[in-house]
């Protein structure tokens, strides 16, 4: 909090997130809505999560431009006003008779703002990283995860209370949504000078050279991962994680659409409880830095995310009711806010800032190579038949509950730890 207030920068940064979270969040359940009313429902949900990765799969690419880039503020704000022209398209063309073509349409329009998004994020980190000290980064990004999380979580509420007071005027809130990517844009230009002022420290505006090619890019980014061996441990475990954590927006979406017996009043209202609960475990976790897990090390906390995911496959397949799906997107939530800031904190301290951004969206990629292998198996198994939900949930909790044995027989015979 003490950097939100005594630094202009990063608080710039983070109200512009602010407004980012708020478009992302309110449409983001408004299209699930919209997607489970399609006549084509259980294919429309399953699409959504599917192409949900795909940008952090690809951002490896925006990660190279961004670090290239020397002005990031007009970068940022390029980026923004393109999405803002993006979702003013998907206004219009959300309001037209549904389809699978216009849907598709839809889904594209959404990815590529996605992906701008990522693009921006990457364009701010070397300024995080010159905006902020060490010792605060910590704090810092977790405050910032904190807030986005709030805002993700209420407006989830808010976009599902929103579309039925609407009476389904999907085209509005579409347009909301552009409206908020144009604040964005607005706040970092009001900055700029700020951010202008830190461009010349940068090392992509100290050395004069040619662009290295990207595959030459990626091949040093490469190496500079693979001969640490504590990012290398993260990126194993990443891997393996999203090759079942990445389907699971859509088995949860899935699980609660194929059983009205677990509907709070509508789909759009259970979905919607499920993700705040989940959100605001995020932000308890991202938060409250001092707990009872504030001494847990990063291995230890990717042992305890995955036996909380363990529990709650088990949730949606004993059926029992939501609010045992509430408690455990709760505990998850929880987990995964303590897990994300402190490994993004150690990329931050660790990696150059003229390879940050390149670095983190190579990570990502990395992270999520396995994403469309267990989209295509999860959300396969979960189009066969009336039972395929249950089947994808079944096979989710073994391959969680596999990961945390990995995990805890590295933490235990493994000489060394990736907090070091």
């Amino acid at each position: 909090m003490h950097s939100y207030l005594t630094n202009h920068g990063f608080r710039a940064l983070v109200n512009a997130a602010i407004f980012n979270a708020i478009g992302s969040s309110l449409f983001n359940i408004v299209f699930i809505i919209y997607a489970g009313n399609l006549s084509f429902k259980t294919l429309a949900v399953s699409l959504v999560s599917f192409t949900n990765d795909i940008p952090s799969i690809i951002d490896v690419f925006s990660g190279y431009w961004a670090d290239n880039v020397h002005h990031k503020y007009l970068g940022m704000i390029f980026s923004r006003i393109s999405q803002f022209g993006l979702f003013v398209g998907l206004a219009g063309l959300i309001g037209l008779k549904r389809s699978l073509p216009i849907f598709i349409v839809l889904l594209t329009i959404n990815m590529i703002s996605d992906s701008l998004g990522l693009f921006a994020d990457s364009l701010s980190l070397p300024l995080l990283g010159h905006l902020v000290a060490n010792d605060e980064l910590n704090n810092a990004i977790g405050l910032e995860s904190g807030v986005t999380s709030t805002i993700q979580m209420a407006f989830q509420g808010v976009g599902a209370t929103l579309i039925v007071w609407l009476n389904d005027n999907y085209s509005l809130v579409g347009f909301i949504n552009a409206v908020t990517f144009l604040i964005a844009a607005v706040i970092v230009w009001q900055y700029r000078q700020t951010f202008m002022s830190i461009e010349p420290h940068l090392k992509v505006n100290q050395i004069a050279q040619k662009r290295k090619p990207m595959i030459a890019s990626l091949l040093v980014t490469g190496k500079l991962i693979y001969s640490n061996k504590r990012l290398m441990a993260i990126v194993r475990f990443g891997f393996l994680i999203n090759l079942y954590a990445a389907p699971a927006d859509g088995l949860i979406n899935l699980g609660i659409l194929n059983n009205p017996v677990l509907w709070i009043g509508s789909f759009g209202n259970s979905v919607a409880l499920v993700n705040i609960s989940f959100s605001l475990g995020s932000i308890l976790g991202a938060v409250y830095q001092n707990d009872f897990l504030a001494r847990t090390r990063i291995m230890g906390l990717i042992i305890l995310t995955n036996v909380a995911f363990v529990f709650l496959a088990v949730t949606f397949l004993a059926e029992i009711s939501i609010v045992f799906i509430i408690m455990m997107a709760l505990i998850t939530g929880y987990l995964l806010g303590k897990l994300n800031p402190r490994t993004t904190a150690l990329f931050v301290k660790v990696i150059p800032d003229d390879q940050l951004g390149a670095a983190m969206s190579f990570l990502g990629m990395l992270f999520m190579l396995g994403a469309p292998v267990g989209d295509v198996v999860f959300l396969t198994i979960a189009n066969i038949g009336k039972q395929g939900t249950k089947y994808s949930w079944g096979l989710f909790a073994v391959c969680a509950g596999l990961t945390a044995l990995a995990a805890i027989l590295r933490h235990r015979f493994h000489v060394g730890s990736v907090d070091d």
